[in-house]
C-alpha cells in the first residue's frame, strides 16, 4: 500500500501553476495538515497557498535548480511542519520545438538542470530525513508520456529528461527501505503553463525566447490538471509505481515493448548467461572482499 496524506504536511515543487496547482488542491481536498507551495515565482506560490481550501497552505520561493535554495526551504518546512507524507517533485520545463540534430544545447542543459537534476536535488533533499523518519512516506516525480515512449518528433531534450527520471525512479524504488515509497505519474497532454517555459529561461542558459505559437494551442485541448491530480493521488494512495493518466499511453509504450523484446529474440540462441549483470556484479563483490586488503 501507499501513503494517505490525511492529517499530515505535503510539499509540492512546482506548485504555482498546472499539475502542481492541482496536486496541492487535491492534497487539501484529502486533507492534508500543510500544503507546501514552492515554485520558482514566489508570487504564484503565495497566490495558491492563500486560495486552499482544507488545508493550511505555506508558499515558498525555491530555484531546483539551486542546492542552497533546496535545503533551505527543506530545512525551514521541517523545522516548522515536520516530516512530510509525500514530497512532489513536479517543477519541469518544456524546450523549443527543433529536430534533435539542431537543438540548442544550452537549451537542452536547462531542460536538464531542472528535469533531472532538479528532481534527484528536490530527492535527495527531502528523502534522507523521510528515510530516518519512523513516520513513513512518499515521493512522486511528475514525468511524462514521454518517459514511457516517444509520443511526437521535435522535443528529444525534453523526451531525453523524462526517461531519465524513469530510471532515477525505477532504481530508487529498489534502494528506498519499506516505509518510503516512489511513484512516477506519466501524463499525457495536460492543460498547463508548460508552454511558457520559454519565456523564464534564464539567461546562462540562453535567455527567455517567445514561445513556440502552437504549444499553448496544443496544450489547452488537454487533459484538465484537476484530473491528472486526481489520478496521481489515487496512484500514490494505492502505492503505484507507474501512475499514468491518458490510455492512449499505451501506443508508445507497446511500440517500445516490442521493439525491445523483438532485439532480444534476435539473440535468443546465443548463451549470455555468463554476462547477466547481477552474478558478475555478486562475483565481483566476492572477489572484492576476500581480496587480501579486506582481511
Amino acid at each position: 500500500m501507499g501513503v494517505s496524506v490525511s492529517g499530515r504536511p505535503v510539499v509540492i515543487t512546482g506548485g504555482g501553476n498546472g499539475i502542481g496547482e492541482a496536486l496541492a488542491r487535491d492534497a487539501a481536498r484529502r486533507g492534508a495538515s500543510t500544503v507546501a507551495i514552492l515554485d520558482i515565482e514566489l508570487e504564484s506560490a503565495q497566490a495558491v497557498a492563500s486560495s486552499l481550501e482544507g488545508s493550511k497552505g505555506v508558499a515558498y520561493q525555491c530555484d531546483v535548480t539551486s542546492d542552497d535554495s533546496v535545503q533551505t526551504v527543506a530545512e525551514s518546512f521541517s523545522s516548522e511542519h515536520g516530516s512530510p507524507a509525500l514530497v512532489c517533485a513536479n517543477a519541469g520545463v518544456g524546450a523549443g520545438q527543433a529536430p534533435a540534430l539542431e537543438a540548442s544545447l544550452r537549451q537542452a542543459e536547462w531542460v536538464m538542470s531542472v528535469n533531472f537534476f532538479g528532481v534527484l536535488r528536490t530527492l535527495q533533499v527531502f528523502g534522507r530525513p523521510m528515510v530516518e523518519s519512523e513516520d513513513g512516506g512518499w515521493l512522486l516525480v511528475t514525468g511524462s508520456e514521454h518517459s514511457l515512449g516517444r509520443p511526437h518528433l521535435g522535443a528529444s531534450p525534453y523526451t531525453a529528461s523524462k526517461h531519465a527520471v524513469l530510471g532515477l525512479c525505477d532504481v530508487m524504488r529498489a534502494e528506498l527501505p519499506d516505509h518510503v515509497g516512489v511513484s512516477l505519474l506519466c501524463p499525457g497532454i495536460t492543460t498547463s503553463t508548460l508552454w511558457k517555459s520559454d519565456a523564464r529561461r534564464p539567461d546562462e542558459f540562453g535567455g527567455a525566447a517567445e514561445p513556440h505559437p502552437m504549444a499553448a494551442a496544443v496544450m489547452s485541448r488537454g487533459m484538465g490538471a484537476d484530473v491528472v491530480a486526481r489520478r496521481a493521488l489515487d496512484g500514490v494512495e494505492a502505492g503505484h509505481f507507474i501512475i499514468p493518466t491518458h490510455y492512449n499511453i499505451k501506443d508508445y509504450a507497446d511500440r517500445r515493448a516490442q521493439e525491445v523484446s523483438g532485439a532480444l529474440e534476435r539473440l535468443a540462441e546465443v548463451d549470455t548467461s555468463t554476462w547477466h549483470a547481477d552474478d558478475v556484479i555478486a562475483a565481483a563483490l566476492a572477489e572484492h572482499s576476500g581480496g587480501p586488503d579486506n582481511k
